[in-house]
């Protein structure tokens, strides 16, 4: 290892331990640093890199907690596997991160460790669930953080903390080794301070041979269209545009107006309704479903077995409790669960239908209808006039996508009216990855902004 990869992992490690916004949940030790060094002697762009992982994410150095009570200091006998990847290109892992309880949830809020906070304004949520990845990245501690997404617990707080976030098409990067929610949408991948930097960490861990290196991938010659890139927009009476906060809907207008004035891009007004109506018919029904059955088949195989009731009594969060009760009175609705994975299909087949006819290769939304929400509404928040349910309105525009199990990109729009950060998400069609990277690359260059804060922390540390 280079003198200057140990000082980048020295200086995470320190900034780590001295996090104040409940980013991490723990941190490895500096003796770990050396054990490490023959196998960080790495060729590669990642090596020396300090990096953050999900502590719903299984690793040897560190307990996977997943923020429940029933699981503090519980072991792992291997690596997940997207974690050894990194680890064998060189990336040096620093601690665990913050997620909401079971990442069931988007405020990241208190539950076995207290809640995580934006790096922005610490009286406002980082997002979730994967809100500790998106404060230590925003925060500048780490340059990337591993994260999950179900519902958009990757976007979500990529677009709260003011970076990066990319949620793979399942599949793509190797399964297993996580504390899972849904067999169906569950996906690995990564918040980061550059869309560069994401790039690399995808092509460490993709499965498969890399067919074009980082650099090259944000390249506009790897669109697959020869005249201008097709861009799908929402209609402007759409779920995904109605309502906004008005600092969202600034930032998103101020987006378009860049965009529809630069060469080799062509925005596309779509008709979006009928993937909002069969979401909301099939989506949380089907997450807790197989949540009874795969997170209690996970749980199962621990090292130190952990029955699914003792994590239900034991949860430290309302919010969660009510869900995982919910979810296990579901386990046997196996009826129910055919039909709703029947309207999954339809939902998965209308995404295909809006990108085939509409020949688009991505769709472009705001990430979430509102800006970060405080710390504490866990259940409502306060939005358009009205006392909002916090997670329906913070998923209401990830949710069909990520229920499709589609891949997405989150890039930063910069600081909104309202002082916080606002994001802005590409979804691209099933496997459709390299399309839609090499396209989130061309808009990152016409709309994408380093936030203030993320580039005057980086540059003093």
């Amino acid at each position: 290892m280079t003198d200057n990869g140990k000082t980048r992992f020295q200086q995470a490690l320190q900034h780590a331990n001295e996090d104040t916004l409940g980013a991490f949940i723990s941190v490895v030790g500096e003796d770990q640093l050396a054990a490490r060094a023959v196998d960080a002697e790495r060729a590669t762009a990642l090596a020396g890199m300090p990096f953050a992982v999900k502590d719903n994410i299984d690793t040897v150095a560190l307990p996977t907690t997943a923020n429940t009570p029933a699981l503090a200091g519980s072991l792992r006998d291997s690596d997940n596997p997207v974690v050894a990847r990194l680890v064998e290109a060189g990336a040096l892992i620093v601690g665990k991160t913050n997620l909401h309880e079971l990442a069931f949830g988007i405020t990241t809020g208190a539950a076995a460790q207290a809640a995580s906070r934006n790096p922005f304004d610490d009286e406002r949520s980082p997002g979730g669930s994967s809100g500790g990845s998106g404060a230590a990245v925003g925060a500048g501690i780490v340059p990337f953080a591993l994260a999950t997404d179900t519902g958009g617990s990757i976007s979500i707080p990529a677009a709260w903390c003011g970076v990066y976030g990319y949620r793979p098409s399942i599949g793509r990067w190797p399964q297993g080794g996580t504390a899972p929610l849904s067999k169906s949408r569950d996906s690995i991948g990564v918040i980061a301070q550059t869309l560069e930097l994401a790039l690399l960490v995808d092509e460490a861990v993709r499965e498969g041979d890399v067919v074009a290196a980082a650099h090259s991938i944000c390249n506009a010659a790897a669109i697959p269209h020869s005249v201008a890139l097709r861009i799908g927009v929402p209609r402007d009476d759409s779920r995904f545009l109605d309502p906004l906060t008005p600092d969202v809907r600034e930032a998103w207008q101020t987006a378009l107006r860049q965009l529809e004035r630069a060469e080799g891009l062509e925005l596309v007004a779509v008709d979006t309704d009928l993937l909002h109506e069969l979401d909301e018919q099939c989506s949380i029904p089907i997450v807790l479903y197989e949540t009874a059955r795969d997170l209690s088949a996970y749980l199962a195989a621990l090292p130190t077995p952990v029955p699914l009731e003792t994590v239900i009594a034991e949860a430290g969060a309302a919010d969660v409790k009510v869900l995982l009760q919910l979810a296990y009175d579901a386990r046997d609705a196996h009826e129910q669960y055919a039909s709703l994975m029947t309207i999954r299909g339809q939902l998965i087949e209308a995404w295909r239908q809006l990108f085939v006819s509409n020949r688009l290769v991505a769709l472009l939304h705001p990430t979430t209808p509102i800006s970060p929400v405080p710390v504490g509404d866990d259940v409502t928040t306060q939005a358009f006039g009205v006392q909002a349910p916090t997670f329906g309105t913070s998923i209401r525009n990830t949710g069909p996508g990520s229920n499709a199990a589609l891949p997405a990109v989150t890039l930063p729009l910069g600081i909104g009216s309202g002082g916080l950060p606002v994001g802005i998400t590409l979804q691209g069609w099933l496997e459709g990855d390299d399309a839609l990277l090499a396209a989130a690359g061309v808009l990152d260059r016409v709309i994408g902004v380093r936030s203030p804060l993320l580039e005057s922390r980086v540059a003093s540390r």
